[in-house]
């Protein structure tokens, strides 16, 4: 997170300031969902992200991201997961079409990513697992669109190296769980909004 608080810094510094019609720091908070690529494993948590205008169509800084899993269940046997905790720091660059109030917008985040372990039980299938907190590194795609200060999204966590792996007792094979997530999110503009236009004579 600190390498994270300096890469925003540095994006937002030196983002020219060529905006014409935005201000040229922009933040956005969101509440989102998340679905997990587990069967029926959700979440639900938070997103953060402080941005750079280089000019009116360009934002350059980065993404922070919290979120909550439940649910879910592996194996023939649907052996249950335990609670989670997902967080990622990313660097992200995100392009804004056209100048209108309702704006598409597609974007690209890269950084690292941390997880709690898991615990599955063992089952009639499968041997028990238990793994730890891992660092990963992994990227975020992501497509929106801005509806004046307020803008829905999602953005696709792809996790490099995370897995789950299922090992059955049965038969000795191996089944690997992606620990990727999809977020859906609906987030609110507190900087960073259109220019005030003076008035002349005033």
């Amino acid at each position: 997170m600190r390498t994270l608080a300096v890469l925003v810094t540095l994006a937002s510094t030196h983002a020219r300031a060529d905006s014409t019609r935005y201000e040229n720091v922009r933040v956005d908070v969101g509440v989102l969902g998340a679905v997990v690529d587990v069967s029926d494993r959700h979440g639900t948590g938070m997103g953060l992200e402080i941005k750079g205008m280089a000019n009116d169509h360009l934002a350059l800084g980065g993404r922070v991201e919290f979120a909550v899993m439940f649910g879910g269940v592996v194996g023939e046997d649907e052996a249950p997961l335990d609670l989670g905790v997902a967080a990622s720091g990313v660097v992200k660059a995100e392009y804004l079409f056209g100048n209108a109030t309702v704006r598409p917008f597609v974007g690209f985040g890269l950084g690292g990513y941390s997880l709690t372990g898991h615990t599955i039980a063992a089952g009639p299938d499968h041997d028990a697992i238990s793994t730890k907190t891992g660092r990963y590194v992994g990227m975020a795609p992501q497509l929106g669109v801005d509806l004046g200060r307020v803008r829905v999204s999602a953005t696709y966590n792809a996790i490099l190296g995370a897995y789950l792996e299922l090992r059955s007792s049965a038969g000795g094979g191996t089944t690997r769980l992606s620990q990727n997530w999809l977020s859906l999110e609906l987030s609110f503009q507190f900087a960073g909004g259109r220019k005030q236009v003076s008035q002349p004579g005033r």
